[in-house]
């Protein structure tokens, strides 16, 4: 019993000490962090024993119990993160996890709206109640700038006083910089009055986060994406549009203007040109216009 209590002990500190290495070092999100964690809960051996047999073993059960092919990579990516972390630091001397395999993921189009779609959305005046005015703000904003929903929510109030870029810490925590476009700073300057009226009726008005919620408190990601939702339905249009989306839509519809690559790869925050590429099969449209005026045999 008390050799068992003893591993158990070992395997707690030794995760507890890989999820402070990605929290304090790699700047890993919370929710990425808690998923690392339950990933390491399955293994159920001594970590500093554990064998490769033991996590193929492992990841065998879950797909016989039917866990989706993301779920399994995902776990095993979990897994190699930690035994490089504790052969690196000396707490094994074989890392188990190198020849893990599991079935390779089908590379999925990121989803993204149309141009006419999106001017047909952002027309017009901000509606009159605060929640869906400031849902189409924050829809304007992911959309004209490219930004994730959690830089975006991450903005504070000054922002509305004619800012011409916007300075946001994005993953790895690495720092860019995005034009704000005279579309958006007129819709900033619109939104203002509304944000105090809002803040002033709940006592609130040194709330500094641009996006407030309900009571006056910094808005969280799940509400943004249901407030994003439901001004999109109630705007009538006609699917279901999640923030990431709109992400996606500015990055294929600068491609598309721009052809060039390099710089929406800096617009996206996108370390590697890699996760930029993928715009590129969102943009065939282009790609076969040229192909028909610039090769003979099109003609």
């Amino acid at each position: 019993m008390r050799s068992t209590e003893s591993a158990s002990d070992n395997n707690a500190v030794l995760i507890q000490r890989y999820l402070d290495f990605l929290r304090l070092e790699r700047r890993h999100s919370e929710n990425s962090v808690t998923a690392v964690k339950r990933d390491l809960a399955l293994i159920d051996a001594p970590l500093c024993a554990a064998s490769s047999a033991n996590l193929k073993t492992i990841l065998a059960k879950r797909h016989a119990g039917g866990a989706a092919p993301a779920s399994l990579a995902r776990m095993a990516s979990s897994w190699r993160g930690f035994f490089k972390f504790l052969h690196d630091h000396g707490h094994i001397e074989i890392n188990p996890s190198l020849g893990l395999k599991t079935p390779k993921l089908p590379r999925a189009l990121p989803k993204a709206l149309g141009v006419d779609s999106l001017a047909a959305l952002l027309q017009g005046p901000l509606p009159q109640t605060f929640r869906f005015a400031q849902a189409h703000v924050l829809i304007e904003l992911l959309y004209c700038t490219g930004l994730r929903i959690s830089e975006a929510l991450s903005l504070s109030a000054n922002v509305l006083s004619n800012a011409s870029e916007l300075r946001v810490i994005g993953k790895g925590n690495k720092a860019r910089v995005v034009p704000v476009v005279d579309a958006l700073q007129a819709r900033f300057a619109e939104f203002s009055e509304p944000r105090l009226r809002h803040l002033s009726e709940l006592g609130k008005v040194d709330q500094i986060a641009l996006f407030v919620s309900a009571k006056g408190a910094p808005l969280t990601v799940r509400q943004a994406q249901r407030d994003v939702a439901d001004h999109a339905a109630n705007s009538g249009l006609g699917q279901h549009l999640h923030p990431h989306m709109l992400r996606h839509s500015f990055g294929s519809h600068v491609l598309q203007g721009t052809q060039n690559l390099r710089a929406v790869q800096e617009l996206l925050g996108h370390a590697s040109i890699a996760s930029t590429q993928v715009y590129t099969a969102l943009d065939f449209d282009h790609l076969s216009s040229v192909y028909d005026n610039a090769f003979p045999r099109a003609k």
